[in-house]
């Protein structure tokens, strides 16, 4: 081997190892290399064509046993090396026709390697050979042969690569054929030349052998091969043929289904109708022959403006598809409301050809938003009035409410010798009245005004039952009672409404206490599922099953107040503040055992 031909196979040896690693990370080493490779194989084949100036075949190393051209690779190998280095550098690009002309280069490379090989195997002395072949040798053939094919076979594009990973048809046949159609000749060939070299044959009897063995072989492995083929296409065939009616089947139940629950139109390029089903029809109020041909715009009910339709067929005409609600109008002049899907298509040439159009009758809910947006109207406008009325009567009645406890202790304190003992007790039980009257108006007022004006904020719910039994400090004292809490969370809600909360719950619990019994309060919390449950348990008198859910309703008392004082709004304010927080509350008792309350508290996004 020469030198230079040596140093072209070490390049082309870096070169694929390049290749290997991370998409060509040394690309200005793999180009240098590539162009090294194409300048040696170039000035060689100038210096067999006479035209080089310079000499290159002894450049780096002498070459002192070659008689004649001494250093000098064959014009073959000059060519293969020019080749195979354009299939390098071409190998890089990512532009398609640049690419071929790498793969073209790396394909001619193989063939003229191959050539050499063959000629070799054949037995063809060196004296019988072109002055192209003639000094290159079966290594260096069998090295650009390896090189060429790794190339070929590393290239997605390339058809080698192809034949050898595909499960095309075709290239299971190549891959069945080739390796006969490359082995069997070569094989049988330089067998008959070495028969005939030996004198074993006459050549005339060996070309009659090789064509009598060669072409029966041949046909019979070639209807072999046939055979095969003709078996798998035929499951093939019949497993195409069930699927192709398998999908018929599902396509014209799936278009049944479609027609059944969509008005469906298609449109040509100018926008008139050339097919509408049945349910389209009956929407509309057309029949197929009063609609077809006809233009969309016949559907328009003044609803929306221009905008509207320019901005949608601008969409459409984009290629996107089109999805929105449209009010279209009638042939009769009523009115309905569609959830459209305006659909393109196009031709090979990428031009839209037709417009497709799917939609659902949404009337129904449109006109159930409509009414139901005018009816929130309306409740808000209600519960304004509500709101003004509730605080106007409860301000306006407490000035005559104190103007009848005013005179009360009036007429109590100066005109005492006019009354009699049952004229004190009557006064007694005006202002007792109007004192209870004015803490209900109170309530109320406060009631009303739980809902507003709240921020939701960060809240440690340890910190404020701490706080609560600050403020029930007293009763808590009074009764002896012992409040147990751990490990509540830390959650997004209304400080104030949520405090109050706490605060009527706990302060019931002490309330109703059982005689000669020290309060037990135990709260809790935990996790289920997008909320926390919190419960309040107690050892008091416990609730009788038929008020558990009366308790909760406004003014709503168990009990006497000369038994138990309070206003009955407490736990009305409870249902109204877990409400607030898009939770439920109720409560698990037995009467004269204790009671459980519990209530939800959602979780917010950021808890």
């Amino acid at each position: 081997m020469k030198f230079n031909t040596a140093l072209i196979f070490l390049f082309s040896g870096i070169i694929l190892l390049l290749s290997e690693k991370n998409n060509f990370g040394s690309k200005p080493l793999y180009k240098t290399l590539s162009y090294l490779i194409i300048f040696i194989g170039t000035f060689t084949l100038a210096e067999h064509l006479g035209l080089s100036i310079v000499s290159i075949d002894n450049l780096i190393i002498p070459d002192e046993l070659t008689a004649k051209n001494p250093g000098r690779m064959s014009p073959a190998t000059a060519i293969c090396s020019i080749l195979i280095g354009v299939g390098f550098l071409a190998g890089l690009s990512t532009e398609k026709n640049t690419n071929n002309v790498g793969l073209y280069a790396i394909k001619f490379t193989a063939i003229i390697s191959l050539i050499a090989i063959i000629s070799y195997i054949l037995l063809i002395p060196l004296s019988s050979k072109s002055s192209f072949y003639k000094s290159m040798a079966i290594h260096t053939s069998g090295l650009f042969l390896l090189i060429s094919t790794l190339q070929l076979f590393n290239n997605p594009n390339s058809s080698f690569h192809q034949i050898v990973n595909e499960d095309y048809e075709g290239s299971k046949l190549t891959r069945k054929i080739l390796p006969v159609i490359i082995l069997f000749p070569i094989l049988s060939s330089f067998i008959l030349i070495l028969a005939i070299n030996q004198e074993v044959i006459s050549t005339e009897f060996g070309l009659v052998a090789y064509a009598a063995v060669f072409i029966p072989l041949s046909i019979i492995y070639v209807s072999y091969i046939a055979v095969s083929l003709n078996k798998s296409e035929k499951e093939r065939r019949k497993l195409a043929k069930e699927l192709e009616e398998s999908n018929k089947y599902y396509l014209k139940r799936f278009q049944q289904g479609v027609d059944q629950v969509s008005l469906i139109g298609t449109l040509d390029t100018n926008l008139n109708f050339t097919y509408v089903n049945d349910l389209f029809c009956e929407v509309l109020k057309y029949n197929k022959d009063e609609i077809l041909n006809k233009n969309i715009s016949i559907l328009r009910s003044g609803h929306h403006n221009v905008e509207f339709y320019t901005d949608l067929w601008k969409k459409v005409e984009s290629g996107e598809i089109w999805v929105d609600e449209i009010k279209n109008k009638a042939k009769d002049g009523s009115y309905h409301w569609t959830l459209t899907a305006i659909i393109p298509f196009k031709n090979e040439k990428g031009e839209i050809f037709e417009y497709m159009s799917l939609s659902q009758n949404i009337t129904d809910r449109k006109t159930a938003e409509e009414s139901k947006g005018e009816y929130l109207k309306k409740l808000e406008y209600k519960n304004k009035e509500l709101e003004q009325f509730a605080y106007v009567a409860s301000h306006d009645l407490q000035e005559p409410l104190r103007t009848v406890n005013n005179f009360t202790e009036l007429l109590a304190k100066r005109r005492t010798d006019y009354f009699d003992e049952l004229g004190l007790k009557s006064l007694q039980f005006i202002q007792d009245a109007t004192s209870r009257m004015s803490e209900l108006i109170k309530n109320l007022l406060d009631y009303n005004r739980l809902d507003k004006d709240n921020i939701l904020t960060k809240i440690d719910c340890n910190q404020l039952v701490k706080d609560v039994k600050k403020d029930l400090s007293m009763n808590i004292k009074d009764a002896e009672a012992t409040i147990i809490y751990n490990n509540l969370p830390i959650l997004l809600g209304y400080e104030t409404p949520l405090r109050l909360l706490f605060q009527n719950l706990i302060n019931n619990a002490i309330k109703f206490r059982k005689k000669d019994t020290k309060p037990i309060i135990e709260i809790n919390a935990k996790l289920n599922g997008d909320e926390w449950l919190f419960s309040i348990q107690d050892n008091g008198i416990g609730i009788t099953t038929k008020y558990k859910d009366k308790i909760f309703v406004i003014f709503q008392r168990l009990h006497n107040k000369n038994e138990y004082e309070g206003s009955g709004i407490g736990l009305a304010h409870c249902r109204k503040i877990v409400d607030l927080h898009q939770g439920q509350i109720w409560v698990d008792s037995i009467d004269d055992e204790g009671s459980t309350f519990y209530f939800t508290i959602k979780i917010k996004e950021h808890d």
